[in-house]
């Protein structure tokens, strides 16, 4: 692992205990303070290994006083200790400082950054410039680990594969491409859940042979800031 660097701080304003979530959208929360509340849950995964009833939950007040859910789900605990992201919102604010800080970029040094760009019917988090040659990024990110091995996704995602077969296109018309993986669990190393999405197993090691750049980045969040760690590995493939 490399050094440590904070990339981004999120506000904490209350913890609780997760009681339920009824939809994808929102969660049941008792506070530590007393009250049950309705917390938007800002992250489309199903997150069961978080989000279980009894775990220890933190919260950010909502910053429109006119939003019906007056709180955001920021962070679940996981099995050993650690306060995991599973607010999706924020990934942007994460990649986009990780990107600009060109000690600790996996992609070097970049002239120039254009975020949510749209390539056919899709948008791309993102497309940076770097001597003279265009390099179009996607982003996701990760909060399911076993033994120490970081996996995605934790549900079929028709979003994904199409995001990997952009950026094969793209790669093979001669721009470079590039996945960056923001992995919030501690892990040694990274791989498909090809148990999950077997399509998306397949698209990344297609991409990887195709020349696309993978780049799993190791992250914790301690106390409401985002740590920079490292990269890890890639596992080979497993199954066809």
């Amino acid at each position: 692992m490399e050094k440590i660097k904070k990339l981004y701080e999120i506000q904490i304003d209350e913890e609780g205990v997760f009681l339920e979530r009824p939809n994808r959208f929102i969660a049941h929360v008792r506070l530590d303070s007393g009250s049950e509340e309705i917390v938007h849950v800002h992250d489309s995964g199903r997150i069961k290994e978080l989000l279980y009833e009894g775990n220890r939950v933190k919260l950010r007040r909502a910053t429109n006083p006119n939003r019906k859910t007056k709180w955001d789900m920021i962070s679940g605990r996981a099995s050993d200790g650690e306060d995991i992201l599973i607010n999706s919102s924020f990934h942007r604010y994460i990649s986009e400082n990780l990107l600009n800080d060109f000690e600790i970029s996996p992609l070097g040094k970049i002239d120039k950054l254009k975020a949510e760009v749209k390539y056919g019917k899709s948008r791309l988090d993102y497309l940076l410039e770097k001597d003279g040659r265009k390099i179009w990024v996607e982003v996701k990110g990760v909060s399911l680990a076993e033994d120490r091995v970081a996996m995605f996704p934790d549900a079929p995602s028709e979003r994904a594969v199409k995001h990997l077969k952009e950026l094969i296109e793209l790669k093979e018309g001669g721009d470079r491409a590039a996945v960056i993986l923001l992995v919030f669990r501690n892990s040694d190393s990274f791989r498909p859940r090809y148990e999950t999405d077997p399509k998306f197993n397949e698209y990344f090691y297609k991409a990887i042979s195709m020349g696309v750049e993978i780049y799993p980045i190791q992250l914790s969040l301690d106390n409401g800031i985002i740590n920079y760690k490292g990269t890890i590995e890639i596992m080979g493939k497993i199954k066809n």
